[in-house]
């Protein structure tokens, strides 16, 4: 039976133990190492080769978003899954911006994360609903009088767009996109660049939200 095997990176020693006592219930996965501060989990890394890190960043002193960074221009054959209390709206748009593809509070149930770790290990996202609430939140536009509400008016796209939101939303790369679809890398940055200024988005973590509130792909939730 092939495991999948996980780093723990957690500066709380009662988290860890709970993650570990979760998770090595399970045969078909592995815990390999756990780590208490950054400068260890650089070590180990260097050492051992996961499948999955599971990470708490916000933990000043021991972990920081400059973990995640590191992680995915190093390591980007290693899935993250970010369990945290941080709910900050700006920072989970940006650990998503890095690649990250899974993100839970520790507030989630035992099914959430066991669910999480199944979908990293398929390339699949999953974000607890809880997550799902603070991404999706509604964010009240103010237009100065006069002028046009931009965000108000229907924005037209055609099937050929639509298709390839779905597919940048489920992280394949442009010329991954190129091939599946037959057209040309050139065709495919074109109708990139074209999507990001018609829905006024500027990167792939916008582009994850708008997909799901329109339903062109759903979210990995229990």
């Amino acid at each position: 039976m092939i495991k999948t095997k996980i780093l723990i990176a957690d500066a709380h020693t009662l988290t860890r133990e709970g993650l570990k006592s979760l998770l090595s219930k399970r045969k078909d996965i592995q815990i390999c190492g756990e780590v208490k501060h950054s400068k260890e989990l650089l070590v180990k890394l260097n050492k051992i080769n996961p499948d999955i890190i599971i990470i708490d960043f916000f933990i000043p002193d021991y972990f920081s978003i400059e973990d995640i960074a590191f992680i995915r221009k190093k390591y980007p054959q290693i899935n993250v899954i970010v369990v945290t209390t941080n709910q900050n709206k700006q920072d989970v748009l940006k650990v998503l911006d890095y690649g990250v593809k899974s993100y839970l509070l520790k507030e989630c149930d035992e099914g959430e994360i066991i669910n999480a770790v199944y979908a990293s290990a398929k390339e699949e996202k999953f974000f607890c609903g809880r997550v799902m609430d603070v991404i999706l939140e509604n964010v009240t536009h103010h237009c100065p009088s006069g002028s046009v509400c931009h965000h108000c008016q229907p924005i037209s796209l055609s099937e050929r767009e639509v298709e390839v939101i779905s597919l940048i939303a489920e992280s394949y790369t442009t010329k991954d996109i190129a091939n599946k679809l037959n057209l040309s890398f050139h065709t495919i940055g074109t109708h990139r660049k074209n999507i990001f200024k018609k829905l006024k988005i500027r990167n792939s973590s916008e582009l994850i939200i708008y997909a799901i509130k329109k339903g062109i792909i759903k979210p990995q939730q229990t």
